[in-house]
């Protein structure tokens, strides 16, 4: 039996370290780059009508933290998703800023999609809103 101090015993041990560090790192880097994709997105398209004006927006916005949010000068909302369920909530004002009026939509998302009625704090329907979660 070889003894832990011998010349055969440290070169062993120092080649199964000069042949772990490699495979270290590559675990390492895959770990590294798996846990940085690219963020979720979330594609929207929102019609919704206030005063008789009608007030279209769409794009693609980040998902963060399982929320979202959008936000202009007539338009605002944020959105949660849990699992495959959804909520929105909003304000919309018209052109003069004259009238200023709440909305929520909520759903169950579908092959990542979403096709919502926007319903007015008062209970009417408001518009309509079509959600897509992209690359998650």
């Amino acid at each position: 039996m070889a003894d832990a101090d011998s010349p055969g015993s440290f070169r062993r041990f120092f080649l199964y370290f000069l042949a772990a560090v490699p495979i270290a790192a590559v675990i390492v880097a895959v770990a590294t780059a798996m846990e940085s994709g690219p963020s979720p997105k979330v594609g929207f398209d929102l019609k919704v009508k206030i005063a008789g004006e009608d007030i279209r927006a769409n794009g693609t916005i980040y998902l963060y933290d399982d929320g979202f949010s959008f936000d202009t000068d007539r338009l605002s909302f944020t959105g949660t998703v849990g699992g495959d369920e959804v909520r929105i909530t909003g304000k919309v004002s018209n052109a003069e800023r004259s009238q200023t009026r709440d909305f929520t939509a909520s759903g169950r998302l579908a092959n990542n999609q979403l096709s919502a009625t926007l319903n007015g704090d008062r209970g009417s329907r408001m518009g309509s809103l079509k959600l897509e979660l992209l690359n998650r």
